[in-house]
């Protein structure tokens, strides 16, 4: 979907968010692409990297329109990112959405809309620009696959996905109860389940397991890229959710001609396989969350 806006979610790293944008500029689309860049309030006064965020989004350039919003107070990042695809989705149809600790390589933009475009009468529910290290089969001839696990770093879908989207996770007594849909659930990673059960007890407060939940019980799949146009800057300690960590290292896509897109929205089981790895919990780990979903079984 040509002239689908980007928008872009920023707090208090400066350095990161120039990054992001430099990188994006490299992507000739980007001067017929608006942009709007969600500022986060900081939380206490007189905070000198929200200010200089905010000096930053004032001096970009490069795009066809530049919309800064800033907060007046601290919302947080689940909240900003809510109100602001919301906001913005519904004036464009369709969004495409990066974190301000994202780099993106100079083919994003193109993916990412010719993507939205093949996908958009399909059955499914969000684009993802970025992707794990997976092992592809020598066989398989698309450069797409459908994971029914969405991605937070670098994303896009659109309107009618993203209004379907229970943020209050009304169903969750009953879900979190049947065995079978939390082990269906947990499909593309066992780490699901207990996300979506610390986000439910409030101990995360996390936009994307329920956008994730959402499209699970809409059997809606993301279309990822077998190789990234997306490298996460911020698993180096600088972010809230993510410590200093080489996990996420990733494989780019340096050059896109024409782009084949895979049509079966069903996972290929041996890049599933492979795809899981990279969230599956450790053994201990997964006792403890058996543990946790114990307890909140025997308080139900």
């Amino acid at each position: 979907m040509d002239n689908t806006p980007i928008i872009i979610f920023a707090y208090n790293r400066p350095a990161h968010l120039v990054r992001l944008i430099e990188s994006l500029r490299k992507n000739p689309e980007c001067t017929d692409t608006d942009l709007y860049v969600y500022a986060d309030g900081a939380k206490n006064d007189g905070d000198a990297d929200v200010e200089a965020v905010k000096g930053i989004i004032n001096k970009i350039e490069g795009f066809r329109s530049v919309t800064p919003i800033f907060r007046d107070k601290n919302i947080g990042l689940a909240n900003n990112i809510i109100d602001g695809v919301t906001s913005t989705i519904n004036q464009h149809g369709a969004a495409i959405v990066l974190e301000d600790d994202l780099v993106v390589t100079p083919h994003f933009i193109k993916y990412m809309q010719a993507a939205l475009l093949h996908y958009k009468d399909t059955n499914t529910f969000s684009i993802a620009g970025y992707t794990p290290k997976v092992d592809i089969p020598n066989d398989y001839k698309y450069d797409t696959y459908a994971v029914m696990r969405n991605c937070s770093w670098g994303w896009a879908t659109w309107q009618d996905r993203w209004n379907r989207v229970d943020w209050d996770v009304t169903d969750f007594a009953e879900f979190f109860a049947d065995d079978n849909a939390v082990n269906d659930f947990n499909s593309a990673g066992n780490d699901l389940s207990t996300m979506l059960l610390k986000q439910q007890k409030g101990q995360i407060g996390s936009w994307s397991i329920r956008f994730c939940y959402s499209a699970y019980r809409l059997q809606m799949p993301t279309i990822y890229p077998v190789k990234s146009f997306v490298i996460n800057g911020g698993a180096d300690g600088s972010g809230s959710n993510i410590g200093n960590t080489s996990k996420y290292q990733t494989v780019t896509m340096d050059t896109l001609n024409e782009i084949r897109f895979c049509d079966d929205l069903l996972p290929h089981p041996e890049i599933l396989k492979s795809f899981r790895k990279t969230y599956d919990t450790s053994l201990q780990r997964r006792i403890i969350n058996w543990w946790k979903r114990r307890q909140w079984k025997l308080g139900h």
